[in-house]
């Protein structure tokens, strides 16, 4: 059997039903045509927020050198002194929170 009229009304007609039934499913309307190609996604405002945070933290170093190299000095110099009280309640503090 040979099909020679695949261009005919029913075919339109019903592709144009089955176009309407999946845009209606999927909550798209039937003004974007199928036959175009071309995909569209959305981003919601809170991705893009992440995106952005992200490119954010990418270009921030991982070492603040300049405050690594002033406490370098003050070790080099003697000047240093650390708290011990406050370095003695986060080890402590640390250790809980491991367990």
């Amino acid at each position: 059997m040979k099909i020679t009229d695949i261009q005919g009304t029913g075919v339109s007609q019903l592709q144009s039903e089955q176009t309407a039934a999946v845009g209606s499913r999927t909550g798209k309307t039937s003004a974007a045509s199928p036959s175009t190609g071309a995909d569209n996604i959305v981003v919601s405002d809170q991705a893009r927020l992440m995106q952005r945070a992200a490119e954010v933290i990418g270009q921030t170093p991982d070492v603040r050198q300049d405050k690594v190299d002033s406490l370098q000095q003050a070790v080099n110099q003697g000047t240093y002194s650390a708290d011990t009280q406050k370095v003695a309640n986060s080890m402590i503090a640390n250790m809980l929170m491991e367990r």
